[in-house]
């Protein structure tokens, strides 16, 4: 009993797929399916007979268990090589010619039953296109050209099993072969189509292109590949279409055959996406322009104000002045990741000293205390960036009358730049994660302080240091936070 239930829970993610398995299951031809971890989920009984292995005792093993009991040896077969995306070995088999994605060979090892063997595998995909795994059949070495009713049926099940439009050309344009799982759903029965031409499918021009394109194949054994847009059934459509030489077993070209994908959704999304860049490229310029400049007009009036005034009321128009730079701070920041995402960093001697200098003026009426030295460090302009967010960050957690200090400490390569205020400190489960603007889902980070800080580790990173977060007084996070910026030193 427990075997079946474990069965079961192989075959589950497969059973949503909308792929038949039980078609696997009951075909007469030795068949076996893997799910994309390479686990055994179908074994059918032509595998059985084959290999003496019953289902119970290979159902859900991975870790090439199916090699084992092929061929005597645990190794790769071509379902794997599906998965993978691998060449088989040559010196395992020897691949014969076929069309398709899939791959057909004869084993240069004989199955442990004394059997020599030709392989088929092919992927298996759901409705919507996503490979879900993939299936081998084996059969006898023919003494005869591979184009038996099995092989015809096996070709039918896999292609069923594609969400592609499946198609074989002769050289006079007429469907020999025609299978598309979706086109019952814009009205197309597959079953009509085969012994008619393309005029009996598609608009007159796309039908002329199919056939004047399986001509060319079977005439000059080139590959034909296109992607075609065209009204049909009443929409515009897009399909990308790929035409192979159809090969006998003498190495004779003996028809076209051909793939076709309908790729209206995934050319929609790429142009969806495209406008929507569009449409953040220009309201990032927006921001850049329009709203800068009118905070830089307000803040410069407010600092024509203050120079008027005294006491509190001087106080009261910087703290408007700092709280409108603050918003100014934030445009800035954006249009920065934004920056950043496009251009990679290139790394400069820069003064350190000089960019905490002109920060520290830019927040005037705030308690911050520098030694000043002479520190080079290697970064680039945006430097002034990483001071400004953390002097900002300080302010928006700790208010206007925080106290910020500022100290930098050399050794024999790198500079060690620390932050620290007298703020609300951050507690020890939220410091890992202040720097994080967003987590996999898109949502805000748990300890995440906003844009600012993750901008401040994106650009200390791409100087080759490292940032992390601090208690002012060790052990006492209540008491003040102190932010850590490693630098390379010049």
């Amino acid at each position: 009993m427990r075997v079946k239930i474990d069965q079961e829970k192989i075959r589950e993610p497969m059973s949503h797929s909308q792929i038949p398995l039980s078609i696997f299951t009951h075909l007469q031809q030795p068949a076996l399916v893997l799910d994309c971890e390479g686990r055994v989920v179908v074994w059918n009984d032509g595998m059985v007979q084959y290999t003496g292995v019953s289902p119970e005792d290979i159902i859900g093993k991975g870790n090439y268990a199916h090699g084992e009991a092929l061929f005597g040896e645990s190794r790769p077969t071509l379902a794997d090589c599906i998965l993978t995306e691998s060449e088989p070995g040559s010196d395992h088999y020897r691949l014969l010619p076929h069309d398709g994605e899939g791959r057909l060979a004869e084993s240069r090892i004989t199955l442990v039953s004394g059997r020599e063997v030709v392989c088929m595998a092919a992927p298996l995909r759901d409705a919507a296109g996503r490979q879900i795994g993939a299936v081998e059949t084996l059969r006898d070495t023919p003494r005869e050209p591979p184009v038996e009713e099995s092989s015809r049926e096996q070709v039918q099940i896999l292609a069923n099993a594609l969400p592609d439009m499946i198609f074989t050309l002769s050289q006079d344009g007429i469907f020999t072969q025609f299978f598309w799982t979706g086109g019952r759903n814009v009205g197309v029965n597959p079953d009509e189509i085969v012994g008619k031409t393309p005029h009996a499918l598609l608009p007159a021009e796309e039908a002329d292109f199919l056939v004047r394109a399986a001509r060319r194949v079977v005439e000059a054994g080139e590959v034909v590949s296109e992607t075609r847009t065209f009204l049909w059934h009443g929409d515009q459509r897009s399909f990308h279409v790929t035409i192979h030489p159809l090969h006998d077993p003498a190495g004779r070209i003996m028809a076209a055959t051909g793939v076709s994908r309908d790729i209206t959704r995934d050319l929609l999304c790429e142009r969806t996406l495209q406008e929507t860049s569009q449409f953040s490229n220009l309201y990032l310029d927006l921001l850049g322009t329009d709203i800068y400049n009118t905070s830089m007009v307000a803040a410069t009036i407010i600092e024509m104000l203050r120079e008027r005034l005294s006491g509190e009321e001087a106080e009261l128009a910087q703290r408007v002045k700092n709280t409108v730079e603050q918003g100014i701070n934030v445009i800035k920041n954006v249009e920065l990741l934004n920056t950043l995402n496009k251009h990679q960093v290139r790394l400069e001697p820069v003064d350190l000293d000089c960019v905490i200098h002109d920060q520290v003026r830019r927040y005037a009426g705030i308690d911050i205390r520098y030694e000043p030295g002479s520190h080079m460090v290697w970064a680039n302009p945006l430097l002034e960036h990483v001071i400004s967010n953390l002097i900002s960050n300080s302010i928006k957690f700790g208010g206007m009358k925080v106290r910020i200090d500022i100290s930098v400490m050399e050794t024999a390569e790198i500079v060690t730049l620390t932050i620290a205020d007298t703020g609300i400190g951050i507690p020890d489960h939220l410091k890992p994660n202040i720097f994080d603007r967003f987590n996999r889902e898109g949502k805000t980070t748990p300890g995440s302080r906003g844009l600012g800080l993750h901008i401040v580790k994106t650009l200390v990173t791409r100087y080759g240091g490292r940032v992390w977060a601090a208690d002012r007084v060790p052990g006492k996070p209540e008491e003040g936070a102190a932010i850590k910026v490693i630098l390379q030193k010049c």
